[in-house]
């Protein structure tokens, strides 16, 4: 019976990362009015069903197996406690609905990330004997790249912005010049949406490959469809948030945001870090938004946005160290 629901708060995880998180592939690019809600969710789906089946493993083997060491059976304490597998779910996904619910970009990484590391907390407090031990070497590269992530992310939009307005300044016609700005910010989008399967459906089910044992690319396919059901249903209010709520954008802004937190996010997989796309695409924004100058930026959403993510690890790890110690 528990396993029918830490299924099924697995697929309520992956369903608030459709729901909350796909904004940030194509949130900016709906604010800047290039593609229709309808398209830019359809294109979502598509492309992170490629990026979780392809890459998502690097990051679902860092959550499932990375953060609690095994103890002496040699077996993973998320399979050996099913309670604390549901209790790190159920501490994510509750987390990432109230979110979501608010309209506030909110990351999957940060929450699941948090929730293992709650859940693990609990164990080795209740049952010592257990000897269950965090992997701290992987926590602190874990920290570190969360720092660094909206560093880059902001650094590298900003670089993008200045790259492309002076390139696409050299076209004269006017036409043209729309028609490549508006290929470059699809395929940005595309791009975006395989780094998110990538990089947050790995994370996001990455309780499920520990507990099921289940191939990584099964997995990953279940995440992604779990993430487009919430795509299509729930993700319109923190896309207005993306979209037009942290700075007023333009196409070429919309274009440098994305491509800059795509490529950010994109190069911590390779090493099986989990970071914020939602952290990473609000430091796009600004980033993108300070060449055109501050006055562009909202910087009292950004504050209540980066708050917001400051907040997370913190209440997640919490809530999941209560919920462990309630049910176990």
């Amino acid at each position: 019976m528990i396993e029918i629901i830490i299924l099924i708060f697995g697929f309520f995880v992956a369903w608030n990362l459709g729901a909350n998180n796909s904004a940030n592939c194509v949130g900016v690019s709906v604010g800047g009015r290039i593609l229709d809600y309808r398209r830019a969710i359809a294109m979502v789906a598509l492309f992170v069903l490629l990026g979780a089946v392809l890459e998502g493993w690097k990051n679902m083997r860092t959550v499932g197996e990375g953060i609690i060491l095994p103890g002496p059976s040699g077996l993973n304490p998320l399979f050996l406690y099913p309670q604390a597998a549901l209790a790190s779910l159920i501490a994510a996904a509750v987390w990432m609905f109230g979110a979501t619910f608010f309209g506030f970009p909110m990351s999957v990484s940060l929450s699941t990330v948090s929730a293992v590391i709650g859940a693990g907390a609990a164990l080795n407090f209740a049952h010592p004997v257990v000897a269950v031990e965090l992997n701290y070497g992987r926590l602190v590269a874990i920290a570190i790249s969360w720092a660094l992530n909206p560093l880059l992310a902001a650094l590298l939009s900003f670089a993008v912005h200045l790259i492309v307005s002076t390139a696409l300044r050299r076209i004269k016609n006017l036409l043209r010049f729309n028609q490549i700005l508006k290929l470059l910010i699809i395929l940005s989008s595309a791009y975006s949406a395989y780094v998110l399967g990538a990089n947050d459906v790995g994370a996001s089910v990455g309780v499920l490959y520990a507990f099921f044992g289940w191939p990584p690319q099964l997995v990953a396919l279940f995440g992604a469809l779990a993430l487009a059901i919430g795509a299509f249903t729930f993700s319109r209010k923190v896309m207005v948030t993306v979209g037009s709520g942290i700075a007023r954008i333009d196409p070429t802004t919309a274009l440098a945001a994305q491509l800059g937190a795509a490529i950010t996010v994109w190069s911590f997989v390779q090493f099986g870090m989990p970071v914020s796309t939602s952290e990473a695409i609000v430091a796009g924004v600004a980033g993108a938004g300070l060449f055109k100058g501050a006055a562009t930026v909202s910087a009292g959403r950004l504050r209540q946005i980066g708050a917001t993510l400051l907040v997370t690890p913190i209440a997640v790890g919490l809530l999941s160290f209560a919920i462990t110690l309630l049910i176990i």
